[in-house]
């Protein structure tokens, strides 16, 4: 291994505590690592600092900390996500004839994970690793609103996308304190001309996990009085409560 890389080498160290199921000292990372023990010291000791491993200083032993822990649940938890949400998206698109899709979050507001097309009928109006911004978006406000501080995050940039766009602070706080109550968001040409979504929060427990939608035309969605924002927010409501069950 080079000695140039000291990031493959910190994961080889946690790949070792961790495989080992067992509290480590020093020499036995050592000699498992075969790096020199003031580089395995030293790299041991970055990883304690940032919480991927815990330092007992009573037995001078190392085990996984807190922080790997938590990274290897998000991953296990995103795998079993996934196979909750896809035939859950099938079954709303289905029963609605619209896209249907899962945000989750990230740091400007929600990133798509899964989405489902009907059969027939619909656009696709979205992509995987689509971002979904805060203020004009169904997920976004959501995901926001649903957060553990739904204010607007000061310095953020308030992107204006189209004539519908909301960028100002007090009025989109305002908005997200609106749509914790009601429990979901609309975006009604916000962000894409002609183009509806309406999303629901999907909670484990108090925390939201992402935003449940649908999203298509508003020219079509609405003609002839085919959906109401009532109708389909029942229908992601339940379905949002169906997939929290399946993930606590």
């Amino acid at each position: 291994m080079s000695k140039s890389n000291p990031l493959e080498r910190a994961f080889k160290i946690l790949d070792i505590v961790a495989s080992s199921g067992r509290d480590m000292p020093l020499i036995e990372i050592v000699n498992a690592s075969k790096l020199p023990q003031s580089s395995t010291f030293r790299l041991a000791s970055n990883l304690a600092e940032s919480g991927m491993l815990n330092f007992d200083a009573g037995t001078k032993t190392y085990s996984i900390g807190s922080r790997a822990n938590r990274l290897s649940m998000f991953i296990s938890r995103e795998k079993s996500l996934k196979a909750i949400l896809i035939p859950a998206l099938e079954a709303l698109a289905h029963n609605t004839g619209e896209t249907s899709f899962f945000v989750s979050a990230s740091e400007n507001g929600g990133k798509l994970m899964e989405f489902a097309v009907p059969q027939r009928g619909a656009n696709i109006f979205i992509h995987p690793g689509f971002e979904f911004p805060m203020h004009a978006t169904a997920a976004g406000k959501v995901i926001q609103a649903f957060s553990e501080d739904s204010a607007v995050p000061e310095g953020i940039e308030l992107k204006v996308y189209q004539p519908n766009t909301i960028v100002d602070p007090e009025r989109l706080t305002a908005l997200f304190r609106e749509v914790r109550h009601c429990g979901y968001a609309i975006n009604d040409s916000e962000l894409d001309k002609d183009v509806f979504s309406v999303c629901v929060p999907v909670l484990i427990g108090e925390l939201v996990a992402g935003a449940l939608g649908l999203v298509g035309p508003t020219s079509r969605m609405f003609e002839n009085d085919k959906h109401d924002v009532d109708q389909l927010t029942d229908k992601l409501k339940v379905s949002a409560a169906e997939i929290s069950t399946l993930l606590t």
